[in-house]
């Protein structure tokens, strides 16, 4: 069943010599419970068009439509609201509140969107991660590899229909690598989520169920 569905998807910078094509008409068809890569060299438009799907930039023209819904057919604060409710975001720099821990890390997209925790729900998700003995930790007290499975918790908390990932293993080493996207698979296949993952590195690309690969702006290829 389609989740998520792009439309002539364009994002142009207009410069004064010259116009930036990010996204440049990409249409695109993404089902439930997919793992998709996306790959492409620096520049390709990788990140730029995870944000339009994401809702963190508007397109110059296009649709983005999730769960029957065009994204930006809505105004800002509804569309806040649906980002918040139905996309979880995991980045490379981990983005963890520096002064509260684990649990209040985990939790804290669900609070500020006003709605009650479900606890047994966090505490599986933790266990699964393994990070149950690391609730209390304050950021500083986690490794690498911990920081990035709480920024995975804190994505998935919220049980949101899609996960996008920017380069999500970019600060790890190969083994914390790939644990995180075994534990992120895992985790996605229990709870029947999609994700749509960045990565510079092909052996992760594998572990999808589909890779596209970006160049200047369109999908030149789907495998």
């Amino acid at each position: 069943m389609e989740i998520l569905r792009t439309e002539k998807l364009k994002k142009y910078f207009v410069g004064k010599e010259h116009t930036v094509k990010a996204v440049d008409n990409v249409n695109l068809s993404i089902n439930k419970g997919e793992f998709i890569a996306i790959i492409g060299a620096s520049g390709s438009g990788k990140t730029t068009l995870l944000n339009l799907l994401g809702g963190l930039e508007k397109p110059s023209e296009g649709k983005v439509i999730i769960n029957q819904t065009d994204m930006f057919n809505m105004n800002e604060n509804k569309r806040t609201i649906f980002r918040r409710r139905n996309i979880g975001f995991i980045f490379q720099s981990f983005n963890l509140v520096p002064i509260i821990n684990t649990w209040e890390n985990i939790i804290l997209p669900i609070e500020l969107d006003g709605r009650k925790v479900d606890e047994s729900y966090v505490n599986k998700l933790m266990k699964t991660l393994k990070l149950e003995n690391r609730k209390e930790h304050l950021p500083n007290a986690l490794s690498g590899g911990q920081k990035q499975r709480v920024a995975i918790a804190r994505a998935l908390a919220s049980n949101p229909s899609i996960i996008l990932a920017d380069e999500p293993t970019g600060n790890l080493d190969s083994e914390n690598s790939e644990e995180v996207v075994h534990l992120l698979k895992k985790t996605i296949k229990e709870y029947n989520q999609t994700l749509i993952l960045i990565t510079h590195d092909e052996k992760i690309a594998q572990e999808a169920d589909r890779i596209i690969k970006i160049k200047d702006g369109q999908i030149v290829e789907v495998r």
